[in-house]
């Protein structure tokens, strides 16, 4: 029988953890609960788990220092940030910091099964960001078939919002989008998620040229020309994976 998978949930509000126990312990997860960061680091020294629930308003010792210190005891735990107030400050610090993500009370607990999916899942998560929807439904089947994990979003507003769910090791963004442009989406995602890899796409070449060549100036990696050459995307996309996993990125001439 396979071993559960193990969540930690730290909050202050002891219903609150009861309550995302339940749920969790019904999804066959192994659940443990802190109503503190100190608990919190003590539970992360004795056991190790495959993911950490973490409220950001706590009371001697904050979820963003909290989480910190976990990384510093265990850096490969993916941490999901929640929290019930406006504390965008905070929660720009954790993801910037390499938070998974984040979600605000009350929990929508879909998004929430959908992100210890992907937190706790082995292959890359990739973002696809353009208004053409057939475009993301093609590159999402042609790299799920290659082990990749994708997720859509078909505007500048949907992508930055995902950017503050979910943490990206790769980014497609179309340049012509709505209502935000795909250079202005992509430094606003930078922003929160300063090491996701973005890869710029375009089809229209001329009219679009000064917002690519400004994008690969603030760090963009490449860009491609559309109609997207699957096969030319999914050796790129190995490319970025292994100088990653190198820890060094060069950017194609």
């Amino acid at each position: 029988m396979a071993e559960k998978l193990k969540i930690l949930i730290v909050d202050d509000n002891q219903e609150f953890c009861h309550n995302v126990k339940d749920l969790l312990e019904l999804k066959n997860y192994a659940v443990a609960t802190a109503y503190n960061g100190s608990k919190a680091l003590e539970l992360v020294k004795q056991n190790g788990f495959d993911l950490v629930l973490m409220d950001v308003k706590m009371p001697v010792m904050d979820g963003v220092e909290t989480f910190k210190k976990i990384k510093e005891i265990a850096p490969d735990t993916p941490v999901i940030m929640v929290t019930a107030y406006a504390v965008e400050a905070l929660i720009r610090e954790a993801l910037r910091g390499g938070a998974f993500g984040f979600l605000r009370k009350p929990l929508d607990f879909d998004k929430l099964f959908k992100l210890i999916e992907q937190a706790i899942s082995n292959g890359a998560l990739i973002l696809a960001v353009d208004d053409d929807q057939d475009l993301c439904a093609n590159v999402k089947d042609v790299l799920s078939g290659k082990g990749y994990r994708v997720s859509i979003a078909y505007d500048g507003n949907m992508a930055i919002q995902k950017a503050w769910e979910e943490n990206f090791d790769i980014m497609l963004i179309d340049m012509k989008l709505p209502p935000l442009n795909g250079l202005e989406t992509y430094l606003s995602i930078r922003d929160i998620r300063p090491n996701v890899v973005a890869v710029i796409i375009t089809g229209y070449g001329q009219q679009m040229g000064n917002l690519v060549q400004q994008a690969l100036q603030k760090a963009a990696y490449t860009y491609l020309e559309k109609p997207i050459n699957m096969d030319e995307l999914v050796s790129l996309i190995e490319q970025i994976k292994e100088q990653k996993a190198k820890g060094i990125l060069k950017k194609p001439k």
